[in-house]
């Protein structure tokens, strides 16, 4: 059952299936009549970025004064930033339980992110993301898990547990098999233990604009023959859509597939697959290019706050997740032939999202600490 707000274009989405959820860069979000007014307008979960907020709050100086507060009772950068988050996280969560309770937990969840540093570590994965759910003591909270290996591991052990899950830094087909594979071996550890399955709520995240970067570097590195070049200056800015459009076919099957069937009848929910990094990469192309493209049932966008004004001002829902699925084959083919292999690509890109994630938020936190 979604939420009615009032027909506006977020409303469009839903009666098409497809839940919105705000990408939050800033603490001022999550606390408040402005997220009050976000959830009024249809807005159905918060997706945070903890370098976002690490950075928010170091030049806010509304957290000056406890930032050195703690800062001189001996607390370390990554407890300022805890200290500072959780309160919010919370009470973003308390204001998003209304959309929670009538989705029958399908959203109204705020994701959470781990440390990266922890991505190449399965055991230590599951244990602080034990400790923060034990921590924030919400129901609609869920835990970012970046979808690694050993976080592949962790993730399994955690939907086993009966913790709300999000596989991220995923950019192609294969490792989201992987994830979907994690995803369903969880549930059927938790039933073969005869706990229940309807309160777990996952999503997978597909990092959108992230694959036409990657994958348009490789096309403008084809400069010879020029008959080539041409052809591959043609394919740009088109990888994307269509990953996310075979990913999106993958799912389906998942949830069709006789395995599913036990679990369903457990009540589970299936694993949504979540369009994140949804700006556009280019001034030529429309503000709105992957939002308008990935409208699909039972999945969800994460908007930012640029998007979301764009869209609310001028979007246009129409069902496109699955229009010429025939073509997707026809670009990984001609990808293909041009030498770009996105198994390669995604591969590359999860080693070197996670390791610019890490930096980043390692520069985030120095920050946070040395605030004045």
């Amino acid at each position: 059952m979604g939420i009615d707000v009032g027909g506006n274009r977020l409303y469009d989405l839903q009666r098409l299936g497809q839940s919105v959820w705000l990408e939050c860069n800033h603490p001022r979000t999550l606390v408040g009549s402005p997220l009050a007014h976000l959830i009024r307008d249809g807005i159905a979960g918060i997706d945070t970025n903890a370098v976002g907020l690490a950075t928010a709050y170091a030049e806010d100086r509304a957290y000056r004064d406890l930032i050195i507060e703690l800062r001189v009772a001996g607390a370390a950068a990554c407890d300022i930033y805890e200290r500072l988050s959780i309160d919010e996280l919370r009470h973003a969560a308390d204001q998003l339980r209304r959309v929670y309770n009538n989705t029958g937990g399908r959203d109204g969840h705020v994701n959470i992110e781990l440390s990266p540093i922890l991505a190449h570590d399965a055991d230590a994965t599951e244990s602080e993301a034990r400790r923060l759910w034990s921590l924030i003591d919400k129901p609609n909270i869920m835990i970012k898990v970046p979808a690694t290996g050993a976080g592949l591991v962790a993730m399994r052990r955690l939907v086993a547990a009966g913790l709300n899950v999000n596989a991220t830094f995923i950019f192609g087909a294969r490792r989201y098999r992987e994830v979907i594979e994690a995803y369903l071996t969880g549930l059927e550890d938790r039933i073969a233990k005869r706990l229940p399955l309807d309160r777990i709520a996952s999503l997978a995240s597909i990092y959108v604009n992230h694959i036409d970067t990657a994958v348009d570097r490789e096309l403008d590195a084809v400069q010879r023959p020029w008959f080539q070049a041409e052809h591959a200056k043609a394919l740009r800015g088109r990888a994307a859509v269509a990953v996310a459009q075979f990913v999106y076919q993958r799912y389906k099957s998942a949830i069709a597939s006789p395995r599913w069937q036990p679990l369903a009848a457990y009540h589970a929910q299936t694993q949504r697959l979540l369009w994140v990094r949804t700006d556009i990469n280019s001034t030529n192309d429309s503000d709105l290019k992957y939002v308008s493209a990935l409208v699909g049932h039972d999945t969800v966008t994460a908007l930012s706050p640029n998007t979301l004004d764009a869209y609310l001002d001028h979007g246009a829902a129409a069902p496109t997740l699955e229009r010429n699925l025939l073509e997707v084959l026809e670009l990984f083919g001609e990808l293909e032939t041009l030498g770009i292999d996105l198994d390669r690509v995604s591969t590359q890109l999860e080693r070197e999202s996670i390791g610019a994630i890490v930096a980043s938020v390692n520069t985030a936190l120095t920050r946070l600490a040395s605030a004045a």
